[in-house]
């Protein structure tokens, strides 16, 4: 019989484990796409200020956010960074799919 508890602490531990998005990059990030309406121009805005070992990773992450979230804010970058990096983690997935939810009815009333 496994133990919950056991369980819970080990999704704990390796949650922790889980690099999260950093302040600079999440501020670089968001500055770009307020700029210029898209987290993928708001990249290019933002290419030369990025350090090179993460900007594969971060161009990644901005296609990513453009092409299946729609968007995306200071309330929930980091969720959305944590659902890119690990998409295993159900979690992370699911907190994802509600956010794309959310986006999706804001988006259905302005598009009248």
């Amino acid at each position: 019989m496994s133990n919950p508890h056991h369980e819970h602490q080990l999704k704990l531990d390796a949650m922790k484990k889980h690099t999260k998005l950093s302040s600079r990059n999440k501020t670089l990030l968001l500055m770009g796409a307020k700029t210029t309406g898209s987290f993928l121009e708001g990249y290019y805005y933002v290419e030369e200020s990025l350090y090179i070992d993460e900007a594969a990773s971060l161009h990644s992450f901005c296609t990513w956010i453009d092409d299946h979230i729609g968007g995306a804010g200071p309330a929930n970058i980091d969720t959305l960074w944590l659902g890119f990096k690990y998409p295993e983690v159900d979690k992370y997935s699911e907190a994802c799919v509600e956010i794309k939810k959310t986006l999706d009815r804001i988006k259905s009333y302005t598009a009248r």
